[in-house]
């Protein structure tokens, strides 16, 4: 569906070999919706030559202002940087904002389309503002009509409506949506989630003519794709950069569970290398994935990964120990306040006995609960000041290995 489009695009816009940083839509639409836009200006970022990737706004914490982030993105070794903002304006059309930064040389070029345009990114695509927006970095014109085949019409609907609607894997639009293919055959799904629940469907469509419909009643799905690997008991991490402060989601074999599509999370094992693996989730049928995993033989690279390990582990402990030192901490300060109600019982029995008595066996007796009281007061202080500084010393370990 794009090969015609992305053919206009590469003629106008050379292949660089920096990457292009591509942060996350600005958005007040459905999740689905902003997904479903930024993995297509992705695949048209991606097929006009340019190295795509897409980061997250932590990545620039320290960052306060827009001129800043620019500055870490250049500082990183990136050719541009993409931003975008999509808002709804009614039920069919959006109002979208996008930028990019072009960040090679010592100039610093800025490329910006805002206009309103149709949900449906087909239609979009036919508008021509992605090519503008292509065009732009080189300032070469990519603005002309699409003429070229027409292909095989594809009409989807779905029940319930609004549900992302995938041609061959790929999300493209929301339905009810018309698209155009030029294969013979296409695999058309659709799934809509309400949350933790899917509902998907899918089928496969012969193209010939103008025009195919295609309706999906869609029902409860419970897809997903297991990971093997061997050997097994490989940690699964998400695909960022493995730090001291990565925490593994599980251990295969392991149950993926997500979305409809592609996504790459990164696999460990002590003494094997570092697995980035693409997953792809079916809209209906589960899948297995089995990964042979490639044992390190760098000594370099076994001494880095030896490295990790101690950090990960030394951070743990870190954190058990600041978790044990809460236990300690409660029971020395409840030791403490039980050993003032013991002196103040002793206080108050000593009070007592300075009134004028007699004497005899009573006021021995008080004599003796007066300093059993105060005995017990001490012995629990000492324990309570014993656990708070134990709870201290635990906590100060804890604090230094965890940071």
């Amino acid at each position: 569906m794009l090969l015609a489009f992305l053919f206009l695009a590469i003629s106008s816009v050379a292949t660089f070999s920096a990457p292009l940083l591509m942060l996350p839509l600005e958005s007040d639409a459905d999740g689905n919706l902003s997904a479903l836009w930024e993995n297509s200006i992705m695949q048209v970022f991606k097929e006009a030559g340019f190295e795509t990737q897409k980061i997250e706004q932590e990545h620039f914490a320290e960052c306060q202002t827009i001129d800043c982030v620019i500055s870490a993105a250049r500082a990183s070794g990136a050719g541009g940087l993409f931003r975008g903002r999509l808002r709804v304006e009614g039920k069919d059309s959006v109002s979208i904002r996008l930028r990019i930064d072009w960040l090679a040389g010592n100039s610093r070029p800025q490329t910006e389309i805002q206009r309103t345009v149709p949900i449906a990114w087909e239609e979009v695509l036919k508008s021509g503002i992605i090519l503008k927006l292509l065009s732009g970095i080189t300032g070469k014109n990519a603005d002309v009509e699409y003429t070229g085949n027409r292909n095989t019409h594809i009409s989807v609907e779905t029940s319930p409506e609004y549900a992302v609607v995938m041609l061959n894997g790929n999300a493209i639009c929301q339905s009810p949506c018309i698209f155009s293919d030029s294969g013979s055959t296409a695999q058309i799904a659709a799934y809509w989630s309400s949350g933790e629940n899917l509902w998907a469907a899918k089928r496969t469509v012969r193209l010939s003519g103008d025009t195919a419909k295609v309706f999906l009643e869609l029902r409860r799905s419970y897809t997903g794709t297991e990971i093997r690997t061997n050997p097994s008991n490989a940690l699964v991490f998400s695909a960022d950069v493995l730090n001291a402060d990565s925490k593994p989601m599980g251990k295969t074999p392991y149950a993926m569970q997500s979305l409809p599509g592609e996504m790459q999370i990164r696999l460990f094992h002590e003494g094997y290398s570092d697995t980035l693996l693409n997953v792809k989730i079916d809209a209906l049928d589960k899948h297995i994935q089995f990964v042979q995993l490639a044992p390190i033989t760098d000594p370099q690279k076994i001494h880095e990964q030896n490295l990790l390990i101690k950090s990960q582990f030394k951070k743990k402990l870190g954190h058990g120990l600041l978790g044990g030192s809460v236990g300690p901490l409660a029971m020395g300060i409840l030791l403490c306040v039980l050993a003032q109600d013991d002196y103040q019982k002793a206080r108050d029995i000593k009070r007592e006995l300075e009134l004028p008595y007699i004497g005899g066996p009573n006021f021995k007796a008080k004599v003796k609960e007066n300093n059993n009281a105060v005995n017990d007061g001490d012995l629990k202080r000492g324990f309570g000041i014993g656990l708070i500084s134990l709870s201290v010393l635990l906590a100060g370990a804890g604090f230094s290995m965890s940071f």
